[in-house]
């Protein structure tokens, strides 16, 4: 089983230092928009940082299936190969989460090569990189419903 991000929300503050330390790493701006996570405000108290799964909780319907152009592997992690990648936006329509952004060409969260700056630098523990935790996400698709 793959290592995919799992969110805690009964840790999260709501402060989005993940999304901004996101946007710094990957694209050397700090602007929360681009982000390859982002914390959703379910209501006054709640804050649910939603992740990309790595497909562990997408089922059939998960964006590397959705490429027509095969730019998006599941080899060693959900990875979009840039060259490949036309920008279509499929893989985006049918991320469930939401997390995939398409900017000319797709950018999902890559685990930044298997150190997640997000968990690193998240200061309440509301993000871990684990494994084998594909029914944990049951229970953050739960939280979401309605939002």
């Amino acid at each position: 089983m793959a290592a995919a991000l799992m969110p805690y929300p009964e840790k999260c503050t709501g402060c989005r230092f993940c999304e901004l330390i996101c946007s710094l790493y990957h694209e050397g701006v700090v602007n929360l928009r681009k982000a390859r996570l982002r914390v959703v405000r379910k209501d006054i108290k709640n804050d649910i940082p939603v992740v990309c799964t790595q497909c562990v909780a997408c089922g059939e319907s998960c964006c590397a299936e959705a490429c027509p152009e095969d730019a998006i592997s599941r080899v060693g992690g959900v990875l979009v190969d840039e060259d490949a990648c036309t920008g279509c936006g499929e893989c985006e329509k049918a991320c469930r989460y939401g997390i995939i952004r398409v900017d000319g060409i797709a950018r999902k969260c890559d685990l930044c090569g298997g150190d997640p700056m997000c968990v690193k630098f998240c200061p309440f523990g509301a993000l871990k990189l684990e494994e084998g935790k594909e029914n944990g996400y049951e229970r953050i698709i739960s939280m979401l419903e309605g939002w």
